[in-house]
């Protein structure tokens, strides 16, 4: 396989462990998530963003275990309007 070619077929983003995921949060990093509506009002990480999945030109990273694995890092979920969430 030509590299252009393999290029195209890698993951454009690493995958990172939750407890990682909020340091860099801490950092500065903006934490994007990228579920469904539904998902996302039901609960999802503090100050983390809800924009839909088509992002072109932007470094993301992959939250290993998506929220389950941010919540069982005992990670803080937020419902709409920030009061206690759950995982849908």
């Amino acid at each position: 396989m030509s590299v252009q070619l393999k290029n195209l077929f890698s993951k454009p983003y690493q995958t990172v462990p939750a407890a990682r995921a909020a340091a860099l949060a801490e950092g500065g990093a903006v934490l994007l998530d990228v579920r469904e509506p539904h998902e996302w009002q039901a609960g999802h990480a503090p100050r983390a963003r809800h924009i839909p999945l088509g992002r072109d030109g932007r470094e993301v990273s992959n939250l290993a275990g998506g929220m389950r694995g941010w919540a069982r890092a005992g990670l803080p979920v937020v419902a709409r309007g920030g009061g206690a969430g759950h995982v849908a």
